[in-house]
């Protein structure tokens, strides 16, 4: 199996926005660039950097991923499923046999988190989030199978979508994969 992890991400003046009331621009910007930064670092000491497809809007973000080498890829639109088929494209491309999708939003992600979701059973493994409705994480291990389903409650959706293409499913929960940080509640927990 040879798995490419596929990051997509926000540039960092735009992600976070709901924690506008909570923490000032800047801090969210640095907040942004530290928690992509820390889910990269994570990602490549499971997989070869060049196994990594980052895409995005911003430069900067995509020239920091192409200069620790992983591929960085130019997003062309705003909506994140469409960005991540564009990105398994570019993938699978390169070689790609299986995909994982990982948030960048995740502070407390660790390698026992990102291998759990490689040797995790199924044709499908789910990474939920704290509240089981969305999803942190996404294991295809057939590239294109099923289409990616992110949104409102993305559990079910992709659930949904994998039961439909008749692919077995795993749904796992670990605290690394599922504390991301989206509430004000989140980013003091993470304080």
């Amino acid at each position: 199996m040879n798995c490419f992890v596929v990051m997509a991400v926000r540039p960092v003046d735009e992600g976070k926005s709901r924690l506008a009331g909570t923490i000032d621009q800047n801090d969210r910007k640095n907040l942004n660039i530290n928690m992509f930064r820390h889910v990269f670092d994570i990602v490549k000491k499971v997989v070869p950097a060049q196994n990594i497809v980052v895409i995005s809007r911003s430069s900067a973000l995509l020239d920091e991923a192409r200069a620790n080498g992983a591929h960085g890829e130019l997003e062309i639109g705003h909506e994140l499923n469409a960005a991540l088929d564009q990105a398994s494209k570019v993938a699978v491309e390169r070689g790609a046999t299986s995909l994982l999708t990982l948030s960048s939003d995740l502070p407390f992600l660790e390698t026992a988190d990102v291998n759990a979701m490689l040797e995790a059973d199924g044709d499908v493994v789910i990474a939920t989030d704290r509240v089981r409705i969305g999803t942190n994480a996404l294991l295809i291990r057939r590239p294109f199978a099923m289409p990616f389903r992110y949104g409102g409650e993305s559990l079910a959706a992709h659930c949904a979508a994998a039961l439909e293409a008749g692919l077995n499913i795993t749904v796992i929960e670990r605290p690394g994969l599922a504390r991301d940080i989206d509430t004000p509640d989140d980013l003091a927990e993470l304080r």
